[in-house]
């Protein structure tokens, strides 16, 4: 007789509907952790769009940031070229109002500079 033959036919259904559900359960665990891994590959994912989307927006306020400092770069260089030729201008325009001022102190004090600025000094100074 053969020793599997020994065995109830309901004890080997039995046996054979514990493996079923056992396995029945270990797919419906691992269905689980798929739907866990997707939803959190899903969520990473969207989180990378999101900050690729951040990133190309920041790309773009630096790039006009950059484009604005240009602007005020070089319109302080205008306005510093146009600052030295008034300054010159100005420099040459009283360059002669200083002369006159000089001649008229040396006439007035008697020609000699040292004279006509000690006098003048002296004045401001109250002496």
């Amino acid at each position: 007789m053969n020793p599997l033959q020994l065995v109830p036919a309901w004890v080997w259904l039995l046996a054979l509907a514990l493996v079923g559900v056992g396995q029945q359960l270990r797919v419906i665990s691992l269905q689980g952790d798929l739907t866990t891994a997707q939803d959190t590959v899903q969520t990473a994912g969207e989180k990378l769009a999101a900050c690729r989307e951040t990133r190309g927006n920041l790309l773009v306020q630096v790039g006009e940031q950059n484009q604005a400092l240009a602007g005020m770069r070089q319109a302080a260089l205008d306005r510093q070229a146009v600052a030295r030729k008034e300054q010159e201008a100005a420099r040459q325009q009283a360059e002669e109002d200083y002369q006159a001022a000089n001649r008229l102190q040396q006439e007035r004090i008697g020609g000699d500079a040292c004279a006509a600025a000690e006098t003048v000094i002296g004045k401001e100074l109250g002496l």
